[in-house]
């Protein structure tokens, strides 16, 4: 289903520069995170000035007409909406998220004439496809703490957003990614508003059962791996770049003295990359004495010395990034490590207390039954208190894996994406499925 575009790229943010921002996830698989990234563009925009309202639809049961209500009270000058999910990548059972954004925009729509600004980590993959697919205008891709205010200036002036850096647009029946925008320096930001999000909300406690709200934390933005099948560099970078760990320790006391939380996630895309930085930052925790628990994730990389100190600093729970028991498909995967990395990063984080959480990508390039049974013999020796099982893995443009699903067939050049498409090697396709639900019916703690 799709929403017919406005044409023209007239519509302007008044003077009052109100503007809402909406965060859209209302999936409640596995792990339900606290909406950082509009938060954090909540704080950009309340310190150049704007007046903002911030509107979080994952605990609504009325998301179309909370969001008509809040542009009909708040009247806001343009709206922000953020995407965070795509789909939920899951081959068999697919759900596709965009397609929650229609009656969303619909009902705004009915309700202002305000310009609605898509942005988060779903869109940035898909910047041009989700405007067309939504019928909208106007879309910051990637990291939009500083576009998205050079946008509002751009709209409140009349100019020209196709101008603008970080900003795709839909004019004139025109669809273009733009081109890219700056990566904002962290260390200016300020924290992000979780007042304006309540991130209360999210503090989750195990007798709660699930799902499991949890708020998150970040100290870093960007991936400098290549994996394969991953779209992190496309959507913060390929550069790491850190927060001052000062800072972050204070956002984690913060988040302790100030609204009560006693758990929290560093959802880094790696925390052990790079590793000294991660090691200042435990010492830091350290330093201020005991304080919230927390976990992040990581790949095997990391050193005994990191993993020690991560569990004197607060760590209780880590998810380890192995994806694969089985150096081949390791290779193939381009992840950085080997299956010595994983038994050895494994046994020392659960020596020092930390439980552990592994994943298995199964279906990639190269696998077969062989490659299939070292992993889970593998994961059955090390045994980790859960382990992820995804049959299946979702191509995501400007990949090596779409790619490769190019070459072999699996889809056409021309496949922009959007709708989830999955690779799953010739190999084993034809039982891959049956097998996963063999897999996880005999183990406790796995689950797809």
């Amino acid at each position: 289903m799709a929403i017919s575009p406005r044409s023209g790229y007239h519509a302007t943010v008044m003077k009052s520069q109100k503007v809402l921002v909406i965060s859209e996830n209302m999936c409640k698989d596995s792990l339900v995170p606290f909406p950082l990234g509009p938060a954090w563009i909540a704080a950009a925009l309340e310190r150049e000035g704007y007046e903002v309202m911030g509107l979080d639809l994952m605990f609504s049961d009325d998301p179309g007409g909370e969001c008509a209500r809040a542009v009909e009270e708040f009247r806001p000058d343009c709206i922000g909406l953020s995407i965070r999910n795509i789909d939920n990548q899951d081959v068999e059972n697919t759900e596709f998220y965009v397609d929650n954004a229609v009656p969303l925009i619909a009902a705004m729509k009915r309700a202002s004439g305000a310009p609605i600004v898509l942005g988060g980590a779903g869109y940035s993959i898909y910047p041009t496809q989700c405007l067309e697919y939504l019928g909208l205008e106007y879309g910051v891709v990637g990291e939009g703490e500083t576009a998205f205010p050079a946008l509002l200036e751009c709209l409140a002036a009349g100019g020209d957003p196709r101008r603008v850096p970080g900003v795709a647009t839909r004019l004139d029946g025109v669809a273009s990614p733009g081109s890219p925008g700056a990566r904002p320096d962290l260390a200016s930001l300020p924290a992000p508003d979780r007042r304006m999000f309540d991130v209360t909300r999210y503090d989750w406690h195990p007798e709660l059962g699930p799902p499991l709200y949890v708020p998150n934390i970040q100290s870093r933005r960007g991936c400098a791996r290549r994996c394969i099948y991953c779209s992190t560099p496309d959507i913060e970078g390929s550069k790491v770049r850190v927060r001052p760990v000062k800072a972050v320790a204070d956002e984690m006391e913060s988040m302790e003295h100030e609204f009560g939380l006693g758990l929290a996630i560093i959802n880094d895309s790696l925390f052990n990359v790079p590793e000294e930085y991660a090691l200042d930052l435990c010492r830091e925790f350290i330093e201020r004495g005991p304080g919230i628990r927390w976990s992040t994730g990581l790949d095997p990389s990391a050193s005994d010395e990191l993993l020690e100190t991560m569990a004197r600093a607060g760590c209780t729970n880590l998810s380890m990034g192995n994806e694969s028991g089985c150096d081949h498909i390791l290779m193939r995967l381009r992840k950085g490590f080997g299956v010595a990395d994983v038994e050895r990063a494994v046994r020392t984080a659960k020596s020092v207390g930390i439980k552990i959480n592994c994943f298995l990508l199964l279906g990639g390039p190269g696998e077969t039954r062989e490659t299939i049974d070292e992993s889970v013999e593998l994961l059955d020796r090390l045994a980790p208190e859960t382990v992820n099982v995804s049959p299946g893995v979702r191509i995501y443009p400007n990949t090596e894996l779409a790619a490769i699903a190019v070459e072999e067939g699996v889809i056409s050049p021309d496949d922009d994406l959007l709708l989830p498409r999955f690779y799953v090697a010739p190999a084993v396709k034809d039982w891959l499925f049956d097998y996963t639900r063999e897999i996880l019916e005999a183990r406790n703690g796995w689950e797809q």
